[in-house]
């Protein structure tokens, strides 16, 4: 065998080894024996060893599959950032393990050989892919001219020496597309929930050349941050599945409730300093802001996350839910607005973790057994509706007179025979910018 083709068979193999040595991070969700990238590149270079006739059709796949991966772009390269998103951000058992606290010795040293394997893998770039393509040509034991020709040119030398030119599917075929793998450099490019440590932590994946040696400090991260959706997310909404939600804000909020926000506030505090959760009920009418209250709250507490449970889930989904939560480190706020006793059936405050805050929002106060804080929102008056129709206004960056506001939440209030709430208030405020 040529030293060329031993050459070939050597790098290709340490690549197949290293992709089939992987255990924790491999893919095996929907019945997939692996993600579709590492399938890709296994076809890749399990053709370049063979020596067969090269052919970059699968070179062709493995790019397709790296831009369809979803993985997220910072590194950049495409193919870094498939690797550290499959280490970072995709879920799996070293991550979930970690994040639930219990540490796996068995667990620790399979991450630690993966993310060894991870690191030979991250060596293939573009450029080394096609020049093993190349090689695999020139080694060939009867390499035709456009094999000739693509040794050549990669290698750096000139096409005269070879005899005829390749005609242009021969070229197609064999030379390198223009690069599309590397599109720049290390940047956040967009705003994961973690990021404040993940950050660092892309960087360490890039500075480091033993990435096995990460496997401590990958595991603190993990146990700090959670895994999988909930480094990148803070809200979350549950309909029996957990699906995350973009960031929320809490809009046309008024100071018209500053007690019942204060004590909503004391109690969620104190949970995230972690004292006893005491569940949490806000009551008042429909339309009395209720809901902004509770997105108020969420606004001044960044460091919770928050579970928005709708009201026709069952008590066993929660418990379900409960569990997830659970297993991880995270502060969360599980929030049921418009609330349905049904929804708690069951289930007592010892049974909840202690990283579980519970609220609800009700028309009235019920299960004050279970929820040993109950605000209610009291009902509105003419001065104080006229006040926050004005702070609306002044939010928005408008003033006008009180006598033109106390006009129009008085005709408003003759026409509409509606009550004095916030979404009342809201209604006038935009009716006078109209």
């Amino acid at each position: 065998m040529s030293s060329r083709a031993e050459r070939v068979e050597r790098a290709a193999g340490r690549l197949i080894e290293a992709i089939n040595s992987l255990s924790i991070v491999r893919d095996e969700s929907e019945g997939r024996r692996i993600d579709p990238v590492f399938e890709n590149i296994l076809h890749v270079v399990c053709s370049i060893q063979q020596l067969a006739e090269p052919d970059t059709t699968f070179a062709g796949y493995l790019t397709r599959s790296l831009f369809a991966c979803g993985a997220r772009r910072v590194t950049g390269d495409i193919m870094l950032d498939f690797l550290l998103h499959t280490v970072l951000v995709n879920e799996n058992a070293f991550s979930k393990s970690a994040a639930s606290g219990r540490r796996d010795e068995a667990l620790m040293l399979a991450m630690r050989r993966d993310l060894n394997a991870l690191k030979v893998i991250s060596e293939l770039d573009e450029e080394t892919m096609y020049k093993l393509i190349a090689e695999a040509a020139a080694a060939n034991p009867s390499p035709d001219s456009a094999s000739k020709f693509a040794s050549a040119a990669w290698s750096g030398g000139g096409g005269s020496s070879l005899g005829r030119e390749p005609n242009h599917a021969q070229r197609s075929r064999l030379a390198p597309p223009d690069s599309c793998w590397y599109y720049g450099e290390f940047e956040l490019r967009d705003a994961y929930c973690a990021d404040n440590e993940l950050e660092g932590l892309y960087q360490r994946f890039l500075d480091e050349e033993n990435w096995g040696e990460l496997t401590e400090e990958l595991w603190r991260f993990f146990s700090r941050n959670g895994s999988g959706d909930f480094l990148k997310y803070r809200h979350f909404y549950f309909d029996g599945e957990l699906k995350p939600l973009p960031e929320l804000r809490a809009g046309s909020f008024v100071g018209f409730a500053e007690a019942e926000l204060d004590s909503l506030r004391s109690n969620a505090s104190a949970f995230l300093e972690g004292e006893s959760a005491k569940p949490m009920l806000l009551c008042g009418r429909q339309g009395s802001g209720k809901t902004t209250l509770m997105l108020e709250l969420m606004d001044e507490l960044p460091s919770l996350h928050t579970v928005f449970v709708p009201n026709y889930i069952k008590s066993s989904e929660i418990l379900a839910l409960l569990e997830k939560l659970r297993n991880q480190p995270m502060k969360f706020m599980l929030f049921m607005d418009d609330l349905n006793p049904h929804s708690l059936n069951g289930i007592c405050e010892p049974m909840l973790p202690m990283n579980v805050l519970t609220a609800a929002a009700s028309a009235v106060p019920v299960m004050q057994s279970f929820f040993e804080i109950t605000v209610e929102l009291p009902d509105m008056e003419m001065e104080e509706f006229i006040r926050a129709v004005m702070m609306l206004l002044e939010a928005d960056g408008a003033y006008m007179p009180r006598e033109t506001v106390r006009s129009a939440c008085m005709d408003h209030r003759m026409e509409t025979k509606c009550e004095l709430n916030i979404a009342s208030a809201v209604r006038v405020k935009e009716l006078l910018q109209s």
